[in-house]
């Protein structure tokens, strides 16, 4: 079959400072005849130790957001939702993506005498707002292919990426970032994304030098912003949102971390509405967390005088998943 050029299809889904980060990735990551495996192949055993020598009073957290499935309380589920489709009206969206946020759960009980047993079957989105969740590399791609390279038609017989993933082992030292003490402020606003000026100082705040493989645990105030009434928009609305913005992703790119967990996502304040930070996943095959709950685990952090930990991010080995829901635990 003839190839076509990809400047014929359409333009470079990827703004050109992303292109020169995937290029700089590919000639210095990327082995011939090799599938890489993105950012996780950062964490090496001595990030894992890192991650263990920072745990030292016992404790853990999890930064799971709770998925609801109780009947009375899908309710509110719903009202959320509606509020959502508002909100996306108003912007000039017409609806909802199918499946938006959704988790069904079937359960079945049966009562046989003395004996009783439980199952359920569960469907969900593994992407949205709404979910903690962990994004694979078949997620976000570019030029018929994702991160690795691997062909974007891989996803439709043989992609592994989680499987991968969960076999490599996601633990490694987390360093926790706090947007909102560095400004001052409950939560990032729409109208000033997170920079690189802002990251750099929340690290300084640590006194942790981040080293390739670590976890950047980034912490943008959702959990306030939505108790106060917001709604968070979804990232398949082009609109600018609370987030981190083109700046704070070269950022994280240069910091080389194993993996991103993070409340707000990108900030979408760009000319074209694009994703700075997903993005990377296909750029670098950066390992994205979406949707932690991080509030608490800040205020139990700052309570013990430490900025440091070992996270967990375990994920379920499903051949060709594009992202599953996950429960991150933060020990420090």
């Amino acid at each position: 079959m003839e190839q076509v050029a990809p400047e014929k299809v359409g333009p470079d889904p990827l703004d050109p400072w992303l292109r020169s980060i995937a290029d700089e990735h590919e000639a210095a990551r990327h082995t011939p005849g090799v599938q890489c495996r993105g950012s996780v192949a950062l964490i090496t055993e001595a990030a894992r130790l890192r991650g263990i020598a920072e745990v030292r009073l016992g404790r853990a957290i999890s930064l799971e957001r709770e998925v609801e499935t109780r009947p009375d309380r899908l309710a509110n589920g719903r009202l959320i939702a509606e509020a959502e489709k508002a909100q996306w009206q108003k912007l000039g969206m017409t609806d909802l993506p199918e499946g938006h946020g959704s988790v069904e759960l079937e359960v079945g009980v049966g009562i046989y005498g003395r004996h009783v047993h439980g199952g359920d079957v569960i469907r969900y989105d593994a992407h949205g707002v709404h979910n903690t969740h962990l994004d694979g590399l078949a997620h976000i791609g570019a030029d018929a292919s994702w991160h690795g390279p691997i062909p974007a038609s891989a996803s439709r017989t043989d992609e592994d990426t989680m499987v991968n993933w969960a076999q490599h082992g996601i633990a490694t030292r987390a360093v926790l970032l706090d947007i909102t003490a560095i400004r001052g402020t409950d939560w990032v606003t729409a109208e000033s994304p997170v920079t690189a000026a802002e990251l750099d100082a929340a690290l300084a705040v640590t006194g942790v030098d981040v080293q390739p493989g670590d976890a950047l645990v980034i912490y943008q105030g959702r959990d306030r912003y939505e108790a106060a009434g917001n709604v968070y928009p979804s990232g398949a609305a082009a609109v600018a949102r609370p987030g981190i913005g083109a700046d704070g992703a070269e950022w994280i790119a240069a910091k080389e971390p194993g993996l991103v967990l993070w409340d707000f996502h990108d900030a979408r304040n760009n000319a074209v509405g694009s994703l700075e930070v997903h993005n990377l996943i296909y750029a670098i095959g950066l390992c994205l967390v979406d949707n932690c709950l991080l509030g608490p685990a800040v205020e139990q952090l700052r309570a013990a005088g430490v900025s440091t930990g070992l996270i967990v991010a375990a994920p379920t080995a499903i051949h060709r998943s594009t992202g599953v829901l996950i429960n991150p635990l933060l020990l420090y």
